[in-house]
């Protein structure tokens, strides 16, 4: 948690490889990330690191499918559900053949944790994964997301500002003046 400003995606861009930092070394599974040059760090995040931006980032000229299954098909990584289990899973069934400009905020994010879950990935991580919904779809992005977390077991980290977020989490940590402070031990 933390507010604007405070270095919260930068964080999980560190974490996952997309930056490295200046001066000082990420460690993930004992070992140092940050050390990496960036071919084996994009191949090690395409094999481990689910993302859920806070910005879709759906591809506009592709279908609801296409979205899902380009993760699959660029990374070639195993699969945890097939593209219309998931996509039963985010209610979205019925969406397949749609094209993003054709869906809501709520319903484009449905698909983006779609992307997410589909691979049997250990790690998720989700930058502000309810940040354009209002408070009744937020609130159902995170139930749904509880869910299929526990259906997957992935290790997940959340980055938020809303404290009703954060009560779905395990365990809470601050970002203060660029410091991570456990707030709930």
């Amino acid at each position: 948690m933390g507010p604007s400003g405070s270095w919260k995606s930068t964080l999980l861009h560190l974490i996952s490889g997309l930056d490295t930092p200046d001066g000082w070394s990420i460690f993930v599974d004992d070992v140092i990330i940050s050390q990496w040059n960036e071919d084996i760090r994009t191949q090690r995040r395409s094999q481990h690191v689910a993302f859920i931006f806070q910005q879709f980032h759906l591809i506009p000229n592709l279908t609801v499918t296409e979205n899902i299954d380009l993760v699959i098909d660029i990374a070639k990584i195993k699969r945890r559900f097939s593209t219309s289990e998931i996509l039963s899973k985010v209610w979205l069934q019925w969406y397949e053949k749609r094209y993003p400009h054709q869906l809501s905020g709520w319903e484009q994010q449905r698909v983006a944790i779609a992307r997410a879950f589909v691979g049997d990935l250990p790690i998720l991580l989700a930058d502000e994964p309810t940040g354009n919904l209002d408070h009744t779809n937020a609130m159902m992005i995170m139930d749904l997301m509880m869910q299929l977390q526990k259906e997957s077991k992935m290790t997940t980290i959340i980055i938020t500002h809303d404290p009703n977020i954060a009560k779905y989490a395990q365990d809470i940590y601050t970002l203060q003046d660029k410091k991570l402070i456990i707030t709930n031990p």
